[in-house]
């Protein structure tokens, strides 16, 4: 007997759905910009000149990237039990820390793809190093590497589904608990991964907007 679609069950749980989907975009909306912020110092730390500061950025991104996502989660869940941080909270760490590793090497790999002359000249101008780092070298890594960005933010927007192991009421915990009610798997699961897809697309879609995205999609990294 072929399956019978009943998609009323999902309507009726809607208000479920919508705080899931609330959830999954506040979690990805703060873990993106740490992991952003902690990407962009952890990466230029690994472009220094200063062997110690490579060693500890080379450290730090090892680490996080060679550890499951999965065990990030329990680490600061239960492994860190006694701070008695809020699942929210844990989600947020575990994401920031893992994600921030990608984006780190990501952003090493294209401050490594700006021509040297470029720093030079802007020195050469009178600006200080950092000015010139801010100013100049910057906005042209942003440019090199958002196409990478977009990449490593869609996979983060998905891995954020993981925090529901550590009972953060997200998405895929909320279409998990309605699934236990309703038993309508398919369903609730046809539902979210459509949301997933609509949220990842349009954050893509934004940072393919950032001028000068498109016209050079790998040619920086590549070249690091």
């Amino acid at each position: 007997m072929p399956y019978q679609f009943d998609w009323t069950p999902i309507w009726a749980n809607r208000d479920l759905i919508v705080d899931g989907f609330l959830m999954t975009i506040a979690l990805s909306a703060l873990a993106l910009g740490l992991a952003l912020v902690t990407g962009v110092i952890v990466g230029t730390a690994g472009a220094s000149q200063r062997p110690a500061l490579r060693g500890c950025a080379a450290a730090y991104v090892e680490l996080m990237r060679n550890v499951p996502l999965l065990v990030h989660m329990y680490f600061w869940y239960i492994g860190l039990s006694f701070l008695r941080l809020p699942p929210f909270a844990c989600a947020v760490a575990a994401l920031t820390l893992y994600s921030g590793a990608y984006v780190a090497e990501t952003v090493r790999a294209g401050l490594g793809a700006v021509a040297r002359g470029q720093r030079l000249a802007a020195l050469a101008t009178g600006l200080t190093p950092r000015q010139a780092l801010i100013y100049v070298v910057y906005p042209q890594t942003l440019r090199i590497i958002t196409p990478s960005l977009a990449s490593l933010f869609s996979q983060l927007i998905k891995d954020s589904s993981l925090a529901s192991v550590i009972t953060v009421a997200e998405l895929t915990y909320e279409a998990s608990a309605i699934e236990g009610q309703t038993f309508r798997t398919f369903e609730i699961y046809i539902t979210i991964s459509l949301l997933y897809l609509a949220l990842v697309t349009l954050v893509t879609w934004g940072l393919l907007l950032v001028p000068g995205a498109r016209e050079q999609p790998a040619r920086g990294l590549s070249d690091a």
